[in-house]
């Protein structure tokens, strides 16, 4: 548990280890409180003081550590063997060297460009060109500290192979020649731009904007401000974020599919392959 050395495996997890987690983790240091009301803070104060004010933690507290390395990248292919599968998943991720709390405004727009919606590079070739896929996404994981990219894309089984070469030669020529072009630019920042007003419809969507800000060490005036940072971008600022952060050859890939039909496929990609049987 946190602060007492290894965590229990599951198999072995007590009372009162849970006990111990609570203790540690929910405790009022640790709590912050968001509210979304129509009602005034000199209404809401008392109530919150009346409900939380006495509550005290007890023992020690918990805490992140952010400065363990994480580490280096093996890149291969996993292969779990699931027999006779149609289709296969493949997943591909790398650690990145970015925090969620970085100006990453750059970054985001042009992982939008490349993999994050429908008209984005790699959607456009695996599903809208080669029709071997329903969709294929990629993105960021926005967390506090170092930030994940991930692809997926579920694919027709004989096209695993092709489908992987086919995802490593789009990002390759993104990443050394064909970056973002002035369509795509704009593309991205109007649908930025445009989307805002509807994003703060609700109470929720107001409390997740503001939680996300706290998280990631925004200023309250984020979301003001975004439109005019978004038309200050452009085609070299995208360019240079992506590739000074997304190394393909990094990646390390996941494919759930049928192993006898999907092995033999990945012969030529150049890549270490582990073949595990599926759960």
């Amino acid at each position: 548990m946190p602060g007492t050395g290894d965590a229990p495996a599951v198999a072995t997890l007590t009372r009162d280890d849970l006990a111990e987690f609570h203790r540690a983790w929910f405790r009022p240091e640790k709590a912050k409180l968001f509210v979304v009301s129509d009602l005034p803070l000199a209404t809401l104060q008392p109530l919150l003081e009346a409900r939380f004010g006495t509550w005290n933690g007890t023992g020690p507290a918990g805490a992140k550590r952010f400065d363990i390395p994480t580490p280096a990248p093996r890149p291969r292919i996993v292969l779990v063997d699931r027999k006779d599968s149609p289709q296969s998943l493949i997943r591909a991720a790398v650690v990145l060297a970015v925090k969620g709390t970085d100006d990453t405004l750059a970054l985001e727009s042009a992982a939008e460009v490349v993999g994050g919606s429908f008209l984005s590079r790699i959607n456009m070739d695996l599903r809208e060109e080669k029709g071997w896929s329903y969709g294929v996404r990629a993105g960021l994981k926005q967390v506090r500290d170092r930030m994940t990219y991930t692809i997926s894309a579920p694919v027709q089984a004989d096209k695993t192979g092709a489908a992987i070469a086919a995802l490593l030669a789009d990002y390759q020529a993104f990443l050394t020649g064909k970056g973002v072009t002035a369509e795509e630019l704009e593309r991205n920042r109007s649908g930025m731009i445009r989307t805002l007003p509807g994003a703060f419809e609700t109470a929720g969507a107001v409390m997740g904007a503001m939680q996300e800000n706290d998280r990631l060490g925004r200023p309250d005036d984020y979301y003001q401000q975004l439109p005019t940072r978004v038309r200050a971008l452009d085609p070299e600022r995208l360019d240079a974020a992506m590739r000074g952060t997304v190394d393909p050859a990094r990646l390390t890939w996941v494919v759930v599919g049928d192993a006898a039909s999907v092995q033999p496929q990945l012969e030529s990609l150049a890549l270490p392959v582990e073949v595990v049987a599926a759960p």
